[in-house]
């Protein structure tokens, strides 16, 4: 490959949308937006302290699902414990309520995970047509596996016992938060509005409007108008918010990855994947190996640029549904970043304070990746025969 070509191969949309994504929810991050919309969320659930563990899950999906993805734990950490600790819930909870909601919720088609898997899935030629259903598809199986996992927590630790309530008052937004929240509203229905409608009532009218909201392009225009009105320090948010490390990581696997491609890996790869394995435990494979991997490594820099481009000769070999496998390494790959030592579980578990505390937390914690990749395999077995 020449220069030219290695260039061409590292995935500028894919990107260019992690740092819009996360660039333009650092500013409500950085100036405390998402805290205090979190803090009001959860005191409006004081009457109910039984129901508070799942009114902190529900929160950390928002958050997380409307654009903050992953980043949204490093904030809401913090809370959870502290909540826990105030309710006398137990600590695993907490660290489950925001490790399984917002690795959920960002994978959210327009968040910082689902928009990747869109983004992937555009760049093929075979599958463009199919990367908004897929990355649907991924979301809703991903939300209904997190939910029911964190619900078997939630009945394991008998957290409907809990009576104590939360009586402080937290603090009104000030002006900059109102801002940033009625900025997030508007590139909210900007970006997600046309695509439903054109899904919803097919028309070239709508399915041309919804081409043109690009999602980064409008969030790179909302973090610059979050700039212009002086919502947070940008130079902090850049430098902070914006996970330049996975973006070169991203680049760096994907070039790898090219190189790969180029010599042949996936057509000698394909074919052994397919002729080792019974064809009904192909896809369940797939979303088992993505999930083991994904427990020490970044789902997105990592797993996905690994094992997407082996896909459709999988595919071709097998005769099996490529949607579905795209849908199972994803789903697989990002339910085990709940491991504390993958970089979802690794963000929650710094939220825990004491030393002792959290390496106890440690060990309880590493096994529920495990479980998860059960049940994603599980849930992909049963979903060929559904």
């Amino acid at each position: 490959m020449n220069p030219r070509e290695l260039i061409d191969a590292l995935p500028m949309q894919v990107m260019v949308n992690i740092l819009a994504v996360t660039f333009f929810f650092g500013f409500a991050i950085e100036n405390g937006t998402m805290t205090a919309i979190t803090h009001w969320f959860l005191y409006s659930m004081r009457k109910h302290p039984h129901l508070m563990a799942i009114a902190l899950f529900l929160i950390c999906y928002l958050v997380a699902l409307s654009g903050a993805g992953i980043a949204a734990s490093a904030f809401l950490a913090p809370i959870a414990f502290s909540l826990a600790a105030q309710l006398s819930l137990s600590p695993l909870l907490a660290y489950t309520a925001v490790a399984c909601g917002t690795v959920a919720g960002s994978n959210f088609m327009f968040s910082s995970g689902g928009i990747v898997i869109l983004g992937m899935i555009e760049g093929t030629a075979e599958y463009a047509d199919q990367a908004f259903r897929i990355s649907v598809l991924s979301f809703r199986l991903s939300s209904l596996l997190c939910t029911l996992f964190f619900l078997a927590v939630y009945l394991a630790t008998k957290s409907w016992r809990c009576t104590v309530q939360m009586r402080e008052l937290p603090e009104r937004l000030n002006v900059r938060q109102k801002l940033t929240l009625g900025l997030i509203l508007a590139v909210a229905l900007v970006v997600i509005v046309p695509k439903i409608a054109s899904e919803l009532f097919p028309s070239s009218l709508l399915r041309a409007a919804a081409r043109q909201m690009d999602a980064s392009l409008v969030m790179l225009t909302g973090a610059a108008l979050a700039s212009l009105f002086n919502l947070a320090d940008e130079k902090t948010v850049i430098r902070k918010r914006i996970p330049w490390g996975t973006i070169l990581m991203l680049g760096g696997v994907s070039l790898l990855i090219a190189v790969g491609r180029e010599a042949g890996l996936a057509e000698m790869l394909s074919p052994l994947i397919a002729g080792a394995l019974p064809r009904y435990a192909v896809i369940p494979a797939l979303g088992l190996a993505g999930g083991l991997m994904s427990i020490f490594s970044s789902a997105i820099s990592v797993v996905l640029p690994t094992l997407y481009p082996l896909v459709p000769g999988i595919a071709a070999d097998t005769g099996l549904s490529a949607p579905l496998m795209y849908s199972a390494i994803f789903v697989g790959a990002t339910m085990t970043g709940i491991s504390p030592l993958s970089t979802t579980g690794s963000m929650v578990l710094v939220g825990c304070r004491g030393e002792e505390a959290r390496n106890n937390l440690f060990y309880q914690a590493i096994i529920l990746p495990f479980i998860m990749a059960g049940a994603v395999t599980v849930t992909f077995l049963l979903a060929q025969f559904l």
